[in-house]
């Protein structure tokens, strides 16, 4: 999620910190929330998503996700693509919930929560906090049961999506990148299919002299052959070095 402006203090979250929330069929806001939003798409989630889907990474993009650049750092900002006004719903919902719900993106996981993340001063652990956040007419917050922070991100099991998404921010907060400077097109490039276009980065890997030039070991080899994830790992490797 990206900040209009910091949380104030008094309205950060903890691991330890308690809500109340619940969401269920039996609201009758249920799926309300899945229409007319702004979802921000990280790596992993259109990793996840396009399995999910079983289609190519080139036809996910062209097909679900709306594409932009941070004006400031250059990087590429995906989004999902929503239906036709006035509803403009999400092209995963249906009447009975999310139809990729097993896969659902980190923003999804994570609500009615959002994570505030950088790096630390030492540049190597994130820093992070969560926050509510409140949508009108959302009857989940008057749950009487309580939860931790801690207790949901383990039940939605967003913690995968957090890690890899971290990975990512690595990138984004290196210490080594001119934040005055954004991204050239050459650069973007590159971050677009290490990171977004996975399908299209195997053929790189395997179609040209990537391997023995990165010194790819054969067990790495037969990895990312088969597993996004482990590709996707050895995308973000890659761009630590090629931009930096």
């Amino acid at each position: 999620m990206i900040l209009d402006s910091v949380p104030s203090p008094d309205n950060r979250l903890y691991p330890s910190d308690r809500f109340s929330f619940s969401c269920h069929k039996g609201l009758v806001c249920f799926n309300s929330c899945c229409r007319d939003k702004h979802l921000l798409l990280t790596p992993y989630d259109i990793l996840r998503l396009k399995n999910a889907l079983k289609i190519h990474s080139d036809d996910f993009l062209s097909n679900y996700t709306l594409y932009d650049t941070d004006p400031k750092s250059g990087f590429p900002v995906l989004s999902l693509k929503l239906g036709d006004a006035p509803e403009r719903l999400c092209p995963f919902v249906g009447k009975n919930g999310c139809r990729v719900y097993a896969h659902r993106p980190t923003a999804c996981r994570l609500f009615p929560l959002g994570r505030a993340s950088g790096l630390s001063h030492d540049g190597f652990k994130p820093d992070e906090f969560f926050f509510l956040v409140n949508i009108k007419g959302c009857l989940g917050f008057e749950a009487k049961e309580e939860l931790t922070i801690s207790r949901w991100l383990e039940d939605q099991e967003v913690l995968p999506y957090i890690e890899m998404n971290d990975k990512m921010l690595e990138i984004l907060f290196h210490p080594k990148r001119d934040r005055n400077k954004p991204l050239d097109e050459k650069q973007l490039r590159k971050v677009m299919v290490a990171c977004y276009n996975l399908d299209v980065f195997r053929d790189f890997v395997f179609n040209t002299n990537f391997l023995p030039l990165f010194q790819i070991d054969g067990e790495t080899c037969s990895k990312i052959e088969k597993e996004d994830e482990a590709l996707l790992n050895l995308g973000l490797a890659y761009l630590r070095k090629a931009l930096f």
